[in-house]
C-alpha cells in the first residue's frame, strides 16, 4: 500500500522536530574499548544550564571522559522512494575538554543528567524545560525517536548507524505491561526487531491548543522494554523535573 506523500511530508516534519534534540552517545564497550557503542540522550536546557539527559544504566559503566556525543540532525532524510542520491551529512564526534561525572537519579528510578558546557551556538538542540510542565493524557499519540541496537551497521572496524522512530498511544495505567521493572507509562511498539537500545530516547507528544504545531514537547525518557508484550516504557516528565530538582546543586556548573 502507498502512503499518500501528505502523510509523509507530515512524517518528514515531525521526525525532524524530534531529531534536532536528540543525541548519539558513542560509549566504550564493556571491555573498555572505546567508540565502540551506540546510545541516545536528550538535550535540555533546565534554569539555563545544558543537560543531556539518558538513561542511567546507559552511562553508569562509563568513565566520563570515555563519552564522545554526535550533535542532532537538524533535518530526517528518508530513503524511501528517492529519485535522486541522498546527501550525507558529516558531523564530528564531539569530546568534552573538562567532563564532570554524570549525576544519577536514585533508585530505582533510572536516570542520569549529563552536564554540558554553553551551547550558545546549538541552542535549537536543547529542547527547554519548565518545571510546571505535566504529562499528556491517557492514550494520548506520542513519539519516540532513537538510535536502537539494530540500527547500528559494522563496516570494518567502525559502523555506521540511523535513527528510527516510532508512535504509540501513551498508557500510564501500567496496564501494558505484566513485568518488572513497572516505570511511569509504556507505549506500544510494532518494529521488525526488538526496541532494545532505545534507552534514553525522549518521548514525544505535539499540543493542540490552540492550534495543532509540529514544535516538540518532551514527557518522557525510555529506559526499558519488555520484548514479551512488545512495550517500552519509562519516566514521566514530572519525575524527570524532581529528579533534576533534588540534584540542583549537583547540576550546576
Amino acid at each position: 500500500m502507498e502512503i499518500p506523500e501528505e502523510s509523509l511530508k507530515l512524517d518528514r516534519v515531525v521526525a525532524s522536530g524530534m531529531s534536532r534534540h536528540t543525541f548519539a552517545i558513542v560509549q566504550p564497550s564493556k571491555y573498555g574499548v572505546e567508540n565502540q557503542e551506540l546510545a541516545t540522550g536528550v538535550g535540555v536546557k533546565w534554569k539555563g544550564q545544558y543537560l543531556l539527559l539518558t538513561a542511567g544504566h546507559v552511562v553508569d559503566y562509563c568513565r566520563e571522559d570515555t563519552l564522545r556525543f554526535f550533535l542532532p540532525a537538524r533535518d530526517i532524510q528518508f530513503a524511501t522512494a528517492l529519485e535522486q542520491p541522498l546527501t550525507v551529512e558529516l558531523r564530528p564526534l564531539v569530546q568534552l575538554r573538562h567532563p564532570t561525572p554524570p549525576v544519577f537519579a536514585d533508585h530505582p528510578v533510572d536516570l542520569a543528567a549529563i552536564i554540558l558546557p554553553p551551547q550558545h551556538n546549538a541552542e535549537g538542540c536543547f529542547a527547554v524545560l519548565d518545571d510546571g510542565a505535566i504529562m499528556p493524557a491517557d492514550s494520548t499519540q506520542v513519539g519516540v525517536f532513537g538510535y536502537p541496537g539494530a540500527a547500528k551497521i559494522p563496516i570494518d572496524r567502525n559502523y555506521m548507524a540511523s535513527p528510527e522512530h516510532f508512535f504509540g498511544p501513551l498508557d500510564v495505567t501500567h496496564d501494558a505491561c505484566k513485568y518488572e521493572p513497572q516505570q511511569d507509562f509504556t507505549i506500544p511498539y510494532d518494529l521488525p526487531h526488538r526496541a532494545k537500545g532505545y534507552s534514553g530516547s525522549g518521548v514525544w507528544y505535539w499540543s493542540a491548543e490552540p492550534v495543532w504545531s509540529p514544535r516538540p514537547h518532551i514527557c518522557g525518557i525510555l529506559a526499558t522494554e519488555c520484548p514479551s508484550d512488545r512495550v517500552v516504557s519509562g519516566f514521566r516528565i514530572e519525575t524527570i523535573i524532581k529528579f533534576l530538582q533534588d540534584n540542583e546543586e549537583l547540576l550546576r556548573p
